[in-house]
């Protein structure tokens, strides 16, 4: 199998969406700023899946679909 390419993701550099709803617009955004691969927004509660993908924003959103914190992985 061939290795995959290395993905990057800078969760710092989209620190600036906290606090912003979490439209198409804004999660997309948020990924450009981060120079992931693929975003994704995860709800109060949601079931997720626990594997580290390097080139992933993890964007966690409130009740209320406002963003509270982003995260690589």
């Amino acid at each position: 199998p061939t290795p995959h390419a290395q993905a990057s993701c800078n969760h710092d550099a989209a620190q600036s969406v906290v606090g912003q709803t979490a439209t198409q617009a804004t999660v997309e955004r948020a990924r450009t700023l981060a120079g992931a691969r693929i975003a994704r927004v995860l709800k109060p509660g949601q079931m997720v899946t626990m594997e580290f993908i390097e080139g992933r924003l993890n964007i966690n959103v409130d009740e209320k679909n406002v963003i509270t914190h982003v995260r690589c992985g």
